[in-house]
């Protein structure tokens, strides 16, 4: 599957398209009061999301897996301190060659109820443009059918449009800060 407009050259697409919103990422992180700001809104509204889609049940003992953000990327301390309060279990994605490990603990992914999933651009219907080592493409199907996947994103970061090939896997929402 291509993004429309993107032929068959999605992956050079992705490359010029991931180089410029990178930039647009660093310019945001430059001004640190502003990035945490904005990153509270976001961490503030997947919380948010996350008590609502989890209010009939307990939240104790569900398993969340949160990103440790890479410079630039909205930093999720609200949503850390939040999981501790409600004794929600807490996991970070871990690159060990081509593959993600879920730690501590090495935990089977099927075991994930959510996962925040960064990205370095996003469309609003959860098509998301990584890093570029596919590492969540190939971590994202290994989750069971029930897990929330949240991409999430500074405003600037949402694209109407981006180039996908087969193996990119979408998210089924995105949070931004807007």
């Amino acid at each position: 599957m291509t993004g429309s407009g993107y032929g068959n050259d999605a992956a050079a697409a992705k490359r010029e398209l991931r180089s410029r919103m990178r930039v647009v990422r660093r310019a945001i992180a430059d001004d640190g009061a502003e990035r945490a700001r904005r990153s509270a809104i976001i961490g503030v509204r997947i919380v948010d999301e996350l008590t609502s889609r989890w209010a009939a049940t307990s939240m104790a003992g569900r398993r969340l897996l949160v990103y440790q953000p890479l410079p630039g990327e909205p930093d999720l301390s609200v949503v850390e301190r939040w999981a501790v309060a409600a004794e929600i279990e807490r996991f970070t994605p871990v690159v060990d060659g081509v593959a993600l490990r879920v730690m501590p603990g090495d935990v089977d992914p099927e075991a994930l109820d959510a996962v925040i999933v960064p990205g370095v651009a996003f469309t609003t219907t959860g098509r998301r443009l990584g890093q570029g080592g596919g590492h969540f493409d190939r971590f994202l199907p290994r989750l069971d059918l029930a897990a929330l996947t949240i991409g999430v994103a500074f405003a600037e970061q949402l694209v109407d449009d981006l180039p996908a090939e087969a193996h990119d896997i979408a998210v089924q929402l995105v949070i931004t800060d807007a």
